[in-house]
């Protein structure tokens, strides 16, 4: 004689289904809320517009801002690229000059980037500059004329904030 303990196991298979779909469930939040948390978000770079130039006579890039956000002196710097191949320098918050509060850059202020300038009678022959005055920025030469890239650089986040080709006035 067979004797049977559970006569109907026709719910049997549902519920474990339902218990292995929880514990599924379960295991995947823990992976995403695990992978989640890990995950750092990137602060975003300040973004600001500028007419910009540059003079040897001034011994400076005037750059005036359009618009956008603020920019706070110890938070730029400014890279200087010429030449081919490209060459680049980096000029710091040292190089800056802020008008009319030298702490920060806000739309409808000026900002001065000054630099040294070099006349060609006195530079080296082995330059070969013609006679052309120019602009070191750091080691950079760039002569007049000559076009070359300024970018400005948020340093908390190593982000462009602005990025443009200037050409070297007399």
């Amino acid at each position: 004689m067979k004797i049977r303990l559970f006569s109907d196991e026709k719910g049997v298979s549902p519920v474990i289904g339902i218990m292995l779909m929880i514990v599924i469930t379960v295991i995947l939040a823990a992976a995403v809320s695990s992978f989640a948390s890990t995950t750092k978000a990137q602060d975003a770079a300040p973004q600001a517009t500028f007419t910009a130039s540059a003079s040897v006579a001034d011994g400076y890039i005037i750059m005036n801002h359009l618009g956008g956000d603020t920019l706070y002196l110890s938070r730029i710097k400014a890279e200087i690229g010429a030449g081919t191949p490209l060459m680049t320098t980096y000029m710091d918050s040292a190089s800056f000059t802020l008008s009319p509060d030298p702490a920060y850059l806000r739309p409808g202020d000026v900002a001065h980037i000054a630099f040294e300038w070099y006349d060609a009678s006195t530079w080296s022959a082995t330059t070969e500059l013609d006679d052309a005055d120019g602009a070191l920025f750091n080691s950079l030469s760039v002569l007049t004329g000559q076009p070359f890239k300024l970018t400005l650089i948020d340093t908390n986040t190593g982000q462009t904030v602005y990025s443009t080709t200037l050409t070297l006035n007399p």
